[in-house]
């Protein structure tokens, strides 16, 4: 859970509070692999349980299935502004782009189960475009560090590039100058992709010293 000093500018695939916006806080809530789905869905039990955490309206928040053990946070300045990423991650349900999925209707919904969830803090304005680019670079970097660690689908048998349901949200200043440009080229992109590679790369080596040691 993070909580900001002021509201900021966020683009973000979460269930409550997604899409492009601002908000003042992020919560990535963890619910149990086996929990009956509610009813309700999705947004409206992030929203209940954000606000029994005093969270406010306009909180971004995300659910996981993956251990709270796999959170990594890591940190990096740019001409003293700083990047600030958040991640927990589980593989459960690793999966390739392309793979066959599992919901063969058009407006079914997957539960939570594993999900690699990605929180950006950048201490520089973006415009809608670099926010746009910077969610790519986080899914390419993602994509980069499982296939490093040699992560499959368990579908298909290829390099997995992420999970089948990942989140990911970049909140950036609502104020001052924005950066235009946040991709493979330039240096906020290559910073935000170490982060994300450094932390992720982090958090599946802990799961498997967990796993080795029983």
């Amino acid at each position: 859970m993070l909580v900001a000093d002021a509201a900021r500018r966020v683009l973000s695939s979460a269930s409550l509070g997604g899409g492009l916006g601002r908000a003042s806080a992020w919560y990535n809530a963890h619910v149990r692999h086996d929990a009956p789905l509610d009813p309700a869905g999705p947004a409206a039990v992030l929203a209940r349980r954000a606000a029994e955490r005093g969270l406010a309206c306009d909180t971004v928040a995300m659910m996981t299935g993956a251990a709270m053990t796999s959170l990594r946070l890591a940190t990096a300045e740019i001409e003293a502004a700083r990047f600030t990423l958040v991640l927990t991650a589980g593989l459960a349900n690793a999966r390739t782009a392309g793979d066959t999925a599992e919901m063969r209707s058009l407006r079914a919904s997957p539960g939570p189960a594993g999900t690699i969830n990605v929180a950006l803090i950048a201490d520089v304005a973006l415009t809608d475009a670099a926010l746009v680019e910077t969610v790519a670079t986080i899914a390419e970097a993602k994509a980069a560090a499982l296939q490093q660690a040699g992560i499959k689908s368990p579908v298909s048998g290829r390099p997995a590039t992420g999970t089948g349901t990942d989140a990911t949200a970049v909140f950036a200043r609502a104020d001052g100058a924005p950066i235009e440009y946040s991709g493979k080229h330039t240096l906020v992109g290559e910073t935000i992709a170490r982060l994300v590679m450094t932390a992720l790369a982090s958090s599946i080596a802990g799961a498997e010293e967990a796993r080795r040691a029983g």
